[in-house]
């Protein structure tokens, strides 16, 4: 089914680079939002534009023609529901039918969460939404942060405790996003993303170090620790605390639930971490 044209807000990202090839595979027109365009080889027939969240002169001429609008908050930023929030508003006047709405696990728990506050700013806009709220990205541990410490130490040193989360395969967000913009169904749809299994930062350095051949350990760390780390590299404080924040939530087994909306919309069970791991072996050996 011809949707039109969709605009993939971060379609350099790991997410929105997925989202906007699988949209652009079924034949839709996909306008790839990126701050800087001449930057990043992007594959046909995706189209680049110009989009900044800091400039909110790009907004109008990225979403000229648009009718779907895949929207992700700029990530590890405080304030990131402000920043998205004129968009949604130019997005209304641009005529935009559908936003597929990429936020984050259980943030319907706290309304007063910046993805929470960005979330109901969709609801009053009145274009249709789906949101997605998917748990912590299983490739968290193939690059940034996670994988720079596994590669200079061997080790994942992290807050969690022995405390589960339900990974998620970023492969699998943007199949269900791409279901969303595409099909009319999914419209009015809250959707909460995770994996299939429930997993300690144990069990993840297990796999990991099958998959790769080598051995990586998790060292469990106080809270005060990481964020003296954090500090120290010069993080800003506001993501520190946002950072602290989401490992508190972790400890306390608030991302540890697996939902069945993954196999509900795809019609197959979640990738798995084993899968993941052998998948991105290389990245760690």
């Amino acid at each position: 089914m011809k949707t039109g044209t969709t605009l993939v807000v971060g379609a350099t990202g790991r997410v929105g680079r997925e989202v906007a090839r699988l949209v652009a595979e079924k034949g839709e027109r996909v306008r790839a939002a990126t701050r800087d365009p001449g930057r990043f080889i992007l594959p046909a027939p995706l189209e680049p534009v110009r989009f900044d969240f800091d400039e909110p002169r790009t907004f109008a001429p990225a979403l000229k023609g648009v009718e779907r609008l895949f929207l992700m908050a700029r990530p590890g930023d405080n304030s990131s529901d402000m920043a998205a929030k004129p968009l949604i508003d130019e997005a209304k006047k641009a005529g935009v039918r559908l936003i597929v709405n990429l936020t984050a696990m259980g943030v319907e728990l706290d309304e007063t969460f910046m993805l929470r506050t960005l979330e109901k700013h969709v609801e009053a806009s009145g274009i249709p939404l789906v949101h997605l709220r998917p748990n912590w990205f299983m490739q968290n541990f193939d690059s940034g942060p996670i994988f720079n410490d596994i590669r200079a130490t061997h080790a994942i040193h992290l807050p969690a405790g022995d405390a589960r989360l339900s990974f998620i395969d970023v492969r699998d967000i943007a199949a269900i996003a791409c279901e969303a913009l595409t099909d009319l169904r999914h419209t009015g749809k809250a959707y909460t993303l995770t994996g299939g299994e429930s997993l300690t930062h144990f069990d993840v350095a297990e796999k990991i170090s099958r998959a790769a051949g080598a051995r990586i350990s998790y060292v469990p760390i106080s809270e005060e620790a990481a964020l003296a780390g954090l500090a120290a590299r010069g993080v800003p404080s506001g993501y520190i605390e946002r950072w602290a924040d989401f490992f508190r939530k972790v400890r306390k087994g608030l991302c540890a639930p697996v939902s069945g909306d993954v196999e509900k919309v795809l019609g197959r069970p979640p990738i798995l971490f084993d899968q993941y791991a052998e998948d991105y072996a290389t990245s760690w050996q």
